[in-house]
Formats: structure tokens, C-alpha cells, sequence
């Protein structure tokens, strides 16, 4: 799938093969982390919330789904509606995900959570190509149950959509069958908006299911006890916030978007960790996913990220004790808050929990700097990890300061290509050969003086000056010297 983006921040061009390995290398303020950032709020919830809101309310937003306005007069008419899902998503996949990308121009501050930016010029365009298919397939195995609970007065409306079958069954309980009788009973705007809602999210979730963002802000808070609240529709931490602060304090949307994650993985523990562990025993993905948390847990950090236990017995478990923490574990008779533990622990836990918790195939995972306080040892190895998510089936995007990333991403490149994978396993940090990846399945690019431009050939080989200029001028100093 390919994203150009023209006129945001400072870039002013870039044409991005979006993979399930894409990676963003470059200077500082070469607008690698805003291109991310922006990639996941039009692929993410944020985007599809904003268009939504602004398509049911006629907001800026052209009608241009009339399949859906059919589906709609039909309910109105008659009380049911079939809408062909597959044939729907072949002929308006891509102009669906291009209005949400022009449209990201009207949210875009809100979304950064900037004044001063501007974003009047901002022009996105998706091309889906050969992602296409995988969009029509994905919808296919889509599956939706959902209604408008009813009453005596007000029946329910009901949308249901089976695995493998093409067709988003629309239909209302009512026993009338006259357009008067019907609109009485469920008032048009309600009706239309359920359903434009149902279906677009359905497409929207097949091409990623969810997208997750881990933002540089996530070794500050990680740091913090897990008691949550909601200040500008972003769950924060109150007690971290001044008096003045409580009423004007608004996160960027892409750190509210890990806050929430951090808060459903709390959630999810106290609530749903038996059901990830049911999950796990039928699904060969999710218990693939939390194996993949131990493997990072003991691989990398070198022991165990766990919660600590709620202080009070009786708590309800739909309710958030401020006092819990999170813990690192590296020895058995030895736990660390985990404000206290290392920088590395502080930087990878969150993947942690992510993969255990919440991960699914499909998902589009962000991360900004993976190598952050990482030594280049373990800069190779977390290079491994994310080689093994890929190939685990979900779609990461990095952005990276790092030699060490880029010239390891081209050892297990290579790697791919070795028929006797086995007898160079041994060579690599994690001895996986889960860790080889194909070319293609990555997508470099290097950031720079407003643009990005590919920097992987054909042959797999990452060619990027951008290290090597700098290692060269140090040598100059020294030899000057």
C-alpha cells in the first residue's frame, strides 16, 4: 500500500510503500515521528471517529457511498437491507480510505494537539494496489454482531455479518412494514448513522485491525501507577498534573492512544486474563503472541514484567486501584518498581504487555525509536524481535536513529535467502530463524531534507549515508587533531 504525504510539517513530499516492516531513519527533524504519528491516526480510531462523525452529520464530508444510502432508504422502506461487504470493499476501498486522508487535514492540530502548526496544505493520498486483495480477504473473515437494544415502543435494529460470508444482514425487530410506521418507531438519523458506522468500521478494521502506537513519551509513562482519569478526552494521571494544568492539560492524541493501550492492559489483567488464556488455547496466534512476551521478558530484559497485587481483596475488579504498579521481577526473590528499574526495562515492557495482553494478527504496531536506551547489543537483538513479530503477522512501523537497526535488518534480510537457515541460526543474537525476514516484507526510508526516499535495493541491501557521513567527519577531527 503507498501513502504520499505533501506539505506535512517539513516534509513537502514522500511517497511511502507502507510493508509489514516499514522503517523511517534520518535526522532529527526530518519529520520522521510526525509521518508516523499521522499514519496511525488515519489508519487508526482516531481518523475513522473524526470522518464519521462528519459523514453522519453532513459535516464537510460528500456522500459518496450510495450502496450505503440504498441500504438505508431500504431499512427505512421495508425494516431490512443485504449489503454485499466484499463488493462493497472492491469498489469503494480505496476512495474510502482516501476521504479519510483528506479529510485528516481538518483534525490533523487537534491530533498533535497543536496551535501553531499549520496544516491548510496537508494532501494525503492511499493507493491500496496489491494490499487490495488482502483488504477483500479479511473482509470476508469479517465478523459482526451488533444491535440497537428495542422496546415495546422502539424496536431494535439489528446488524449481523458471518465469517465467510459476504453479505451485512441489516434488520429491524418491528412488525410494521409501512415507511410511516417504521420511522416512527427508529428515527432515520439513528438508523443511517448505525449503519454507516457498521459498515465502515468493517472496512476500516480489514486492512488493520487496530493500530497501536508506543510513542518516545512511554519510558515516562510507564512510570506511573496505574490509576488513570480522562482530562481532554485522554485518560492522564491527575496527581502528576498542577491545579492550572487539570484544566487546560491535553495530551497528543498518539500518547493518549498508549495511555488508553496501558489502561486496557490494566483492565485486561484484572479482568480478562483468563479469557487471553482461553483465547490462547484455541488460537495458535494469541498463544504465539504471549509466548513471544516471555521470549522478550527472558531473551532481552533479562526477567519478568508483572503487576503488583491489589491491595484490598475485596475490590471489585471493574475498579482501578491507584496503588498498583507495575513490577520487574529479574530474580526470583528480587522485584524492582518499575520506576526504578532500568532504562531498557522502562523502554520494552510496554511491548511486553502489549504482545501478552491485547495483540492480534493484522495489527499495525508504531513504535518511535525502539532503540532508545538500548546498548547496541541489545539494539541487535530487539532488531531480531521485531524481524519475529512480522513474521508472527502483525505490521510494525519504526522510526530509528539507529546503525545498529538498519545494518542488522540487512544480516536477517540476507538470512532469508539462505536455504540451509539452520546452520546459521547460531550466528544470531536469538538463534531464530523465525528472526529472517524477506525483502519483501520491508519497506526503508531515509528522511532528509524534506523528503523520503527509498533506501533498500532491490537485492535487500540498505544503503544509507546518513551514518557514515558522521562517522567520516569524526575521523576527519581525529586525523586533525
Amino acid at each position: 500500500m503507498k501513502v504520499t504525504f505533501r506539505n506535512l510539517g517539513v516534509i513537502s513530499e514522500a511517497e511511502i510503500d507502507l510493508k509489514q516492516l516499514t522503517v523511517f531513519v534520518g535526522p532529527n527533524n526530518s519529520g520522521k515521528t510526525w509521518l508516523a504519528y499521522a499514519l496511525a491516526g488515519i489508519f487508526g480510531s482516531y481518523g475513522f471517529t473524526q470522518y464519521i462523525k462528519a459523514y453522519t452529520e453532513e459535516e464537510g464530508v460528500s456522500r459518496t457511498y450510495p450502496l450505503l444510502d440504498d441500504a438505508v432508504e431500504r431499512v427505512l422502506t421495508g425494516g431490512t437491507a443485504t449489503i454485499d461487504l466484499v463488493q462493497f470493499a472492491e469498489k469503494y476501498g480505496e476512495t474510502y480510505f482516501n476521504n479519510i486522508a483528506r479529510f485528516a487535514r481538518s483534525w490533523m492540530p487537534q491530533f498533535m494537539s497543536t496551535r501553531e502548526a499549520s496544516f491548510e496544505h496537508l494532501a494525503v493520498s492511499v493507493h491500496l494496489a496489491e494490499t487490495k486483495k488482502v483488504l477483500l480477504d479479511r473482509i470476508l473473515s469479517y465478523f459482526l454482531r451488533s444491535e440497537i437494544s428495542g422496546s415495546p415502543q422502539r424496536p431494535s435494529l439489528s446488524i449481523r455479518k458471518k465469517r465467510g460470508e459476504r453479505n451485512l444482514y441489516v434488520y429491524t425487530s418491528s412488525e410494521y412494514t409501512s415507511e410511516e410506521q417504521i420511522a416512527m418507531q427508529l428515527p432515520p438519523d439513528v438508523i443511517r448513522e448505525y449503519l454507516v458506522h457498521s459498515a465502515l468500521e468493517a472496512l476500516h478494521r480489514a486492512l488493520y485491525p487496530f493500530v497501536y502506537v508506543l510513542p518516545m513519551e512511554r519510558t515516562t509513562f510507564i512510570t506511573f501507577p496505574f490509576g488513570g482519569v480522562v482530562v481532554s478526552g485522554e485518560p492522564v494521571l491527575m496527581k502528576e498534573l498542577s491545579s492550572q494544568e487539570r484544566n487546560r492539560k491535553a495530551v497528543i492524541k498518539p500518547v493518549g492512544n498508549f495511555l488508553s493501550m496501558i489502561s486496557s492492559v490494566f483492565k485486561n489483567e484484572l479482568e480478562g486474563k483468563t479469557q487471553r488464556e482461553r483465547e490462547a488455547k484455541n488460537n495458535p496466534k494469541i498463544k504465539e503472541y504471549i509466548q513471544l512476551a516471555e521470549l522478550l521478558e527472558k531473551q532481552i530484559l533479562s526477567g519478568d514484567v508483572k503487576f503488583s497485587q491489589p491491595e484490598s481483596e475485596s475490590m471489585s475488579h471493574t475498579q482501578l486501584d491507584p496503588a498498583r504498579e507495575l513490577l520487574f521481577q529479574a530474580e526470583e526473590d528480587s522485584r524492582l518498581e518499575i520506576s526504578i528499574a532500568s532504562s531498557m526495562v522502562k523502554e520494552l515492557s510496554p511491548l511486553v504487555l502489549y504482545l501478552r495482553y491485547l495483540a492480534r494478527p493484522g495489527e499495525l504496531l508504531v513504535i518511535d525509536e525502539p532503540e532508545m536506551n538500548l546498548h547496541p547489543e541489545a539494539q541487535a537483538k530487539i532488531t531480531e524481535f521485531l524481524a519475529m513479530l512480522v513474521n508472527a503477522g502483525l505490521n510494525i512501523l519504526v522510526t530509528t536513529h539507529s546503525p545498529y537497526l538498519v545494518d542488522h535488518l540487512t544480516n536477517l534480510i540476507k538470512a532469508a535467502d539462505v536455504e540451509d537457515k539452520e546452520s546459521i541460526r547460531n550466528e544470531f543474537y536469538l538463534k531464530r530463524t523465525d528472526a529472517f525476514v524477506s525483502k519483501e516484507k520491508v519497506s526503508v526510508y531515509l528522511f532528509d531534507q524534506g523528503r523520503a526516499t527509498k533506501a533498500m535495493g532491490e537485492d535487500g541491501v540498505i544503503d544509507l549515508n546518513t551514518f557514515g557521513e558522521v562517522s567520516d567527519r569524526l575521523s576527519e577531527i581525529y586525523f586533525k587533531l
